[in-house]
């Protein structure tokens, strides 16, 4: 019945519910209904749209996961774990700089250990913590240091350099770039709602340094951006290098501030009842590895700050 009302609160929607779990919709009706008498309360509301939860079904997505998961550790621990034995969903959150580095990688190690494993990929937004907290995510990856509840578990890992990508005929394509260019041309920057609609993390960085960065283009798409790089003087910052697109039309340079090179350390974020799960110890090796591998190869595209 506990199952039922977690995937009942994630779906909010008694048909894709009966779907995840395997049963008719009947039937999920039916321990709906045992759950309302158990907490003497609707939980969840038909709407126009479906369903949505009640504040106590808020409460209890937030404290049952912890005992439940408890319990369910104790029923079904066994000596020795078995990833190819693993089935169903696991949602992984994302920063966007990050999802092109890791989220094919990541999907082609799974799908060899785990097969049977539905990886779903999320990009990072302002809802991630409170998702992690109720179970709607499971692992969360990000590039800034998360200031997140102390039910999280936050795992450093290795640092990537942040970049900026500019037009191979541009004025700066032999020069260092620092942040004297990010007030020189107009930017193009990546617009992910939920996450930097209002302001992104490049003009917050120059605002601290008393520079005020102009904002020439917003786009949500990687690609879109880089096409539009390639055929203008704007710059586009990113926390990352970028993967999974194609970056052959445009230069891709290291970003220095006060004459230090911009690097970004990842994080691997869950909640602690996780934190002796071997499959999220799993997900951290080879997040971590995939990072690592991207860490030392950038070793070889850097130079040292040359003013120019």
């Amino acid at each position: 019945m506990i199952t039922v009302f977690f995937i009942l609160y994630e779906e909010l929607n008694t048909h894709k519910a009966a779907e995840r779990l395997n049963m008719s919709q009947p039937a999920v009706s039916r321990a709906l209904q045992k759950l309302r008498d158990s907490f003497n309360d609707p939980i969840f509301v038909k709407t126009r749209h479906g369903l949505t939860a009640t504040d106590k079904a808020h409460f209890l997505a937030q404290r049952l996961p912890n005992t439940w998961q408890e319990l369910t550790d104790i029923i079904n621990h066994v000596e020795k774990f078995e990833l190819s034995e693993v089935t169903g969903r696991l949602n992984v959150t994302l920063h966007p700089a990050l999802i092109g580095l890791i989220s094919d990688k990541l999907f082609l190690a799974l799908h060899q250990v785990a097969p049977n494993v539905e990886l779903v990929i999320s990009v990072w937004n302002n809802d991630t913590e409170q998702d992690l907290l109720a179970g709607k995510q499971d692992v969360a990856v990000t590039m800034l240091s998360p200031k997140l509840s102390k039910e999280m578990t936050i795992k450093s890992m290795p640092t990537l350099h942040a970049r900026v990508y500019l037009n191979k005929q541009h004025p700066l394509a032999s020069r260092t770039i620092d942040e004297r260019a990010f007030t020189q041309y107009p930017l193009a920057v990546l617009h992910v709602p939920g996450w930097n609609e209002n302001t992104t993390y490049v003009e917050k960085y120059l605002e601290q340094m008393g520079l005020t960065p102009t904002n020439a283009y917003r786009s949500p798409h990687p690609d879109s951006i880089l096409n539009v790089i390639a055929k203008t003087d704007l710059l586009h910052a990113a926390g990352a290098q970028y993967h999974g697109v194609d970056n052959s039309k445009v230069l891709s340079k290291p970003i220095y501030i006060e004459q230090k090179a911009v690097k970004f350390h990842s994080y691997f974020c869950h909640h602690y009842r996780h934190r002796n799960k071997p499959l999220f110890q799993w997900l951290f090796d080879t997040i971590n590895q995939i990072i690592t591998e991207q860490h030392h190869a950038e070793k070889t595209l850097n130079k040292p700050f040359n003013p120019g």
